[in-house]
């Protein structure tokens, strides 16, 4: 009979050895694991103990369990690069410049989308704490709330979901009083750098600032990006910011950690101060530049 002691040790023992087996590659990417009656029988322990061995490397992101057939090992995606460019730094919010806009063109990208899953947003919201921290502004401030989707259908995908990046655009709403007008609302959608250039033409000269963060993903961050609950959100966040630091507007992309990674053009780069173009993007597993 096995007491709660020698449980705690068989779990951990089954766990480690699979986990090691797994990362010398003995059981390959989407390979079969030991089943469960086989493993009671290997370890003598009992089948919740096995199972809490199982469930520990489902929370590492090394398995996954079917029902009915069993546990195996998850294959691990193609990882994309996303650029962190210190010369062209687009409004990645824009929907100009949405990838689907600039491959098909307006009609054609927007002909089969889902009016429940939009591209992209843009409206006025009201500041929750973590965009008022952002933006240096009070709680229940009026912000200018810009979201696009990007759908890499080309890209790694894990059980037949593409990789996705969400991107979010926060900017003090006071810092474009005409975002309202109704036809200067046409040219802040339509022209993929009018956003910016409105901004920088009304408070430059400006500023960059990009930190790097990650950490567990929010119930809908999940559900938005096709993750789940064993995957890290990897953040990257982008501040527009006056000369003497003030945020003017901060945009955030959201990608599943293991996914993406980050590279820098100027170390990838031959030439630090090469322009890629989008064939060389494509051929270097570039999937976005910011």
């Amino acid at each position: 009979m096995e007491t709660t002691e020698d449980k705690d040790v068989r779990w951990r023992t089954i766990a480690n050895d699979l986990r090691a087996a797994i990362l010398d590659g003995r059981y390959p990417p989407g390979g079969a694991l030991p089943s469960e009656p086989e493993l009671v029988r290997r370890y003598d322990v009992s089948r919740p103990t096995v199972r809490k061995a199982i469930d520990t490397l489902v929370s590492e992101g090394l398995a996954y369990v079917m029902r009915g057939r069993g546990s195996f090992v998850r294959p691990m995606p193609e990882r994309q690069t996303i650029l962190i460019s210190h010369q062209n730094r687009p409004d990645l919010a824009a929907p100009g410049n949405h990838p689907d806009i600039q491959a098909f063109g307006w009609d054609l990208a927007l002909r089969d989308v889902d009016p429940e899953a939009p591209l992209f947003t843009s409206e006025k919201i009201t500041a929750n704490r973590d965009i008022a921290i952002m933006l240096g502004v009070r709680t229940g401030h009026p912000v200018i709330h810009r979201r696009s989707m990007f759908h890499r259908g080309h890209t790694a995908t894990i059980h037949g979901a593409s990789a996705r990046l969400e991107i979010n655009s926060y900017a003090n709403a006071d810092m474009l009083p005409d975002f309202d007008d109704p036809k200067r609302f046409h040219q802040y959608r339509k022209r993929p750098a009018f956003f910016y250039q409105s901004l920088i033409r009304e408070h430059g000269p400006v500023r960059w600032m990009t930190l790097t963060t990650s950490r567990i993903a929010y119930e809908d961050e999940r559900a938005h990006l096709g993750m789940d609950y064993a995957e890290a959100l990897l953040i990257i966040r982008r501040t527009m910011a006056h000369a003497n630091g003030h945020p003017i507007e901060v945009t955030e992309v959201k990608a599943p950690a293991n996914r993406y990674e980050i590279g820098y053009s100027a170390e990838l780069a031959d030439d630090p101060s090469a322009v890629f173009t989008p064939e060389e993007l494509a051929d270097n597993g570039i999937t976005l530049v910011i």
